[in-house]
């Protein structure tokens, strides 16, 4: 079962899922016209899968209530020592000086709620998440761990929070109950695969997200911010969502031509 198989099931049984996904809802912008329940769905999980990507090439780890975290596992190794090592008179010094620094080596890992772990025989566990040596405590599940925003999400579908809140909440509910069935399930996320065969969950990362994360730039993405706070206050989000891939998800109507249609009829 994908996706679609999923949300179907999901809206096939409103008193299990209840919620404002099962009801075409108005949107964003009154100019658009309400969807039907399975097409605003589909909608959301596309803005999800891409608020997800966003987040973890960003460098953040993010926990999904009832499903589980995407996160990073943190590989530490020793500072390398100048002395001894190999000249290359090819590579400059500022390569150089960045493969010692780089001593934090992360690969993409998920982490699955203990819910849906009730149902499961086999699965990636905790032990897969190794805290790295400047965190010395055994509970950390991630690093730089974040919830799941919804807002951006509504902001990118063009619908509103409730609607969005609870659309995720039922495809996830509905995972955890397929699951329970010994239903295969298969999630393709674009960043990542997920699939629940016979109680055992596999999690396939991209290849791009591998390499990204893996290369020697990504650890400086760790950091809580490179610039000074003067520069986020003077930023303009808003044309920064609107350039981003979030912000192209849904062609937002054009004010001037739906106000001469109007007129017209």
């Amino acid at each position: 079962m994908n996706i679609d198989n999923i949300i179907d099931y999901a809206l096939s049984k409103p008193q299990n899922f209840p919620g404002k996904h099962n009801v075409p809802t108005c949107r964003t912008y009154k100019q658009q016209q309400p969807l039907e329940p399975k097409a605003q769905c589909l909608i959301i999980w596309r803005s999800f899968i891409q608020y997800m990507d966003d987040q973890l090439r960003a460098g953040r780890s993010v926990n999904i209530r009832k499903f589980g975290a995407f996160t990073f596992d943190v590989e530490t190794e020793l500072p390398k020592i100048s002395m001894g090592r190999q000249v290359n008179i090819n590579a400059d010094m500022a390569s150089q000086r960045a493969d010692r620094k780089n001593v934090h080596h992360l690969k993409p890992r998920f982490v699955v709620d203990e819910k849906i772990q009730y149902h499961l025989n086999r699965y990636h566990g905790k032990e897969q998440i190794n805290p790295p040596g400047s965190q010395k405590s055994i509970y950390s599940k991630g690093f730089r761990m974040i919830y799941a925003n919804s807002v951006p999400i509504a902001s990118a579908a063009q619908m509103g929070k409730e609607v969005v809140d609870d659309c995720l909440q039922a495809i996830f509910l509905a995972v955890e109950d397929l699951v329970r069935q010994d239903r295969n399930l298969s999630l393709q996320m674009g960043f990542c695969c997920m699939r629940f065969t016979n109680r055992a969950l596999t999690t396939h990362f991209a290849n791009y997200l591998g390499k990204e994360v893996g290369n020697k730039s990504f650890e400086t993405q760790m950091r809580r911010t490179n610039s000074p706070v003067s520069t986020m206050w003077k930023t303009n989000t808003e044309a920064m969502f609107r350039a981003s891939k979030m912000g192209n998800i849904v062609s937002k109507p054009n004010r001037h031509v739906t106000e001469a249609l109007s007129q017209k009829t």
